[in-house]
């Protein structure tokens, strides 16, 4: 149907990283944040604690408050570098 709502999905293999490995999440864009949570709380489930990940974004708009909304899901403690920030909050 045309208006089914979309699901997205991230997944992984569940050995495919080792459990308390250290791990950097390299993504093009933080806006919202909504696709880092994801990311960390699939890590999370992957035996990945918050503190064993850094992440690299390249743009960062500070504007769509997306660090707040990582900090809300408790992931305020990851170490996020931004090559590019545009505008401020």
């Amino acid at each position: 149907s045309l208006n089914a709502p979309t699901t997205k999905r991230i997944e992984i293999g569940r050995d495919v990283i080792p459990k308390g490995a250290s791990v950097v999440v390299v993504d093009d864009t933080l806006a919202t944040g909504e696709t880092l949570v994801a990311v960390l709380q699939l890590l999370g489930k992957a035996g990945i604690p918050a503190t064993n990940i850094s992440i690299l974004v390249i743009a960062e708009f500070p504007i769509h408050r997306g660090r707040n909304f990582l900090r809300q899901n408790g992931f305020g403690g990851v170490n996020i570098q931004s090559l590019l920030v545009y505008g401020t909050a």
